[in-house]
């Protein structure tokens, strides 16, 4: 092998070359320059998945895409959550659907439209929702935004607080405190609430919580994550 026909390999491949008597020469690149290799190899185990249709495949995809979205600022939770919310609004593909042709809605008065409202959840199960842990603060995320984007709804966890300082521009944060008590930081200023109160932070505020809580938190409209600011990080 080549430079020129280099390719990016899982950690433990030079030394399992070596073992079997292989000769090989490495590089370890820095993040931003091995990116661009692996998204080259997210094409090559594709391919060879397509190739093979074995599941081995499938988890060689799976490995290159965690790393893939970890250079790119993203955790498997955060991966994770983001898949869970895409079904959530639009489904995924256990109907085996295949879309034929994309009529005009004005060519066929009603299709499809009867079957849309019936389709739409009301009830949604807590074992169906995202769970995640971030900035100290357990969270269970419930995502209704293809039912209602005016607003969404979690429920969190915490023996310490949050460990980051952010504002989000679109939408108001409202806690509903369940258990426990704490401290919020609004714009550097303190409000003490416990059980039973609420607390409202208004869109474009940057705040944190301090406190051993379980609450309810519902943002207005539906939480976007293009619009939430990290600030800073913080020890609690």
């Amino acid at each position: 092998m080549t430079e020129n026909n280099s390719k990016a390999v899982r950690d433990f491949i030079p030394e399992v070359l070596k073992l079997s008597g292989k000769e090989c020469i490495v590089r370890e690149l820095s993040d931003s320059s091995f990116l661009p290799e692996l998204e080259k190899k997210l094409e090559e185990e594709l391919k060879e998945y397509l190739e093979s249709k074995e599941i081995e495949e499938l988890a060689d995809l799976l490995e290159v895409i965690y790393r893939i979205a970890e250079l790119r600022g993203s955790s498997k939770a955060e991966l994770e959550t983001i898949r869970q919310r895409k079904k959530q609004e639009k489904g995924g593909f256990e109907k085996n659907f295949l879309l034929l042709n994309l009529l005009e809605k004005s060519s066929y008065p009603g299709l499809c439209s009867a079957g849309s409202t019936e389709s739409r959840r009301v009830v949604f199960k807590s074992e169906d929702a995202a769970v995640i842990e971030k900035k100290g603060v357990k969270m269970r995320i419930y995502t209704t935004k293809a039912e209602s984007e005016n607003a969404g709804i979690l429920y969190q966890e915490t023996h310490k607080g949050h460990t980051e300082e952010f504002l989000h521009e679109k939408s108001d944060f409202i806690y509903y405190i369940l258990e426990g008590d704490g401290v919020w930081i609004v714009e550097d200023k303190e409000f003490e609430a416990r059980a039973g109160d609420v607390v409202v932070v208004p869109a474009g505020k940057r705040f944190w919580f301090r406190g051993n809580l379980k609450q309810v938190c519902i943002t207005a409209p539906a939480w976007g994550e293009q619009y939430e600011c990290h600030i800073r990080d913080l020890e609690l």
